[in-house]
């Protein structure tokens, strides 16, 4: 199927560009619950803004959300620097078997991303679980969803 098939089925299905919800129940989106996953990709990345971060990608394998991906992010920032090493340290060793340094660390933008790729192609198991709460400045509801990542239970694969 080309690109304008592909168009003129989401129309003929009744997809509005003008008035649908793309926002809501997109289908990147992952629901809560524990998926089997396959390491794909480890990179370190900065945003416009200078956030740096180490992005895990992660290939679902279950039934029905078979190649959508995942991307666990270590967010660099002064506020959660300390916790997120910490969550990203163990997550190397403990469930992908790679051991790093504190010099590794110190150079987590080439060290740590090239220590981890050799992990890639690992099973692993993925639980997300959205945290919800109230802004207490606007009063809006805001949503986060959290990961955590365990040694695979069953590799099948």
């Amino acid at each position: 199927m080309n690109l304008k098939e592909l168009a003129e089925k989401m129309l003929n299905e009744g997809f509005d560009p003008n008035t649908s919800n793309v926002n809501d129940g997109d289908s990147f989106d992952l629901p809560d619950g524990i998926y089997d996953a396959i390491l794909e990709n480890v990179e370190y990345r900065v945003n416009n803004n200078g956030t740096e971060w180490i992005s895990l990608t992660l290939n679902i394998i279950n039934d029905g959300y078979e190649n959508r991906k995942y991307f666990a992010n270590y967010w660099l920032t002064e506020k959660q620097l300390e916790r997120n090493i910490k969550k990203l340290w163990g997550h190397a060793a403990q469930v992908f078997g790679v051991q790093l340094t504190p010099e590794d660390i110190a150079n987590i933008e080439t060290a740590v991303v090239e220590k981890l790729q050799e992990a890639l192609g690992t099973q692993v198991e993925l639980e997300l679980k959205t945290q919800r709460w109230k802004d207490k400045t606007t009063g809006e509801m805001k949503e986060f969803q959290n990961f955590k990542l365990n040694p695979a239970v069953d590799t099948p694969f």
